[in-house]
């Protein structure tokens, strides 16, 4: 509906070019002077000295650009039709081919996680576990990506360390409920595979409620104070955070019953 996932520069191409300013420069300026002259740009202050500023500001690929000469060409006149003080340092192009390069890198970079993953729960618990924790992994990152194409969020490399960084803050919750199902399954008795696993979530419910607020006041810091260049990347942690912790209860833990029934019925079959 919104047209797919806005790609950044690092994977759609586009121009990184350093620029120094005098100080009177800012990078609200520097961003409304950019969007007068229809360049879609990120401007991050790479170094502030006295009387100079220098900031690393990137804009997409001008359509039919395969070079980049013409968007660079573009980007170079705004800024110093703005700003006549202003010096380009140096210029990046991060071509189409290069794009499509590190799209295809961060799909299997993201397989290979839920792959790994999978693997290692099965190996610490057993395979049902980690079919419940796989499931849950693969909510957990289409919906963060949903979210990131539904809210025009930019999706560059540290968009891409937050879908990660999801990956192992959701795993790690998900191993905290199954440990303490495997430890309560350890102690025997007359309880079912369902008493015993509601038993094992309302125990770790008040450490998983607890770890998620303290972590989402840092993530929630950066939202409102790292700047635009953090934007993106805080967005979609404080959502992958909240659906990770409730993946864990909802998703992954009944999977494994769901599977444990299933398995039953087949052997009693």
């Amino acid at each position: 509906m919104r047209g797919g996932v806005n790609w950044g520069i690092d994977f759609a191409g586009g121009v990184k070019a350093t620029v120094e300013f005098d100080n009177a420069a800012k990078i609200s300026d520097i961003r409304s002077t950019l969007d007068a002259s229809g360049l879609p740009n990120s401007v991050q202050q790479v170094s502030s000295t006295t009387g100079k500023n220098q900031f690393l500001i990137s804009t997409k690929l001008q359509k039919g650009d395969k070079t980049g000469d013409s968007t660079f060409t573009s980007l170079k006149g705004a800024i110093i039709t703005k700003f006549p003080s202003a010096v380009v340092l140096g210029n990046e192009v991060v071509g189409p081919s290069i794009g499509d390069y590190l799209k295809r890198s961060a799909a299997k970079m993201v397989f290979l996680c839920i792959l790994m993953m999978t693997i290692y729960l099965a190996f610490r618990f057993e395979f049902k576990f980690s079919l419940g924790a796989m499931i849950a992994l693969v909510h957990d990152v289409v919906l963060s990506i949903a979210l990131a194409a539904a809210l025009r969020v930019e999706f560059d490399i540290p968009v891409l360390a937050a879908i990660l960084t999801i990956f192992g803050y959701s795993v790690n919750d998900t191993i905290v409920i199954f440990d303490r199902i495997r430890e309560n399954m350890g102690k025997g008795g007359d309880r079912s595979f369902s008493e015993l696993m509601n038993t094992s979530i309302n125990e770790t419910l008040s450490r998983t409620v607890i770890t998620v607020f303290c972590t989402l006041l840092s993530v929630v810091a950066i939202f409102f104070l790292g700047g635009e260049v953090l934007h993106g990347f805080a967005t979609v942690l404080i959502f992958g955070f909240v659906i990770g912790c409730y993946s864990s209860i909802f998703i992954a833990s009944p999977v494994v019953l769901a599977w444990s029934k299933y398995i039953k019925k087949e052997k009693h079959d």
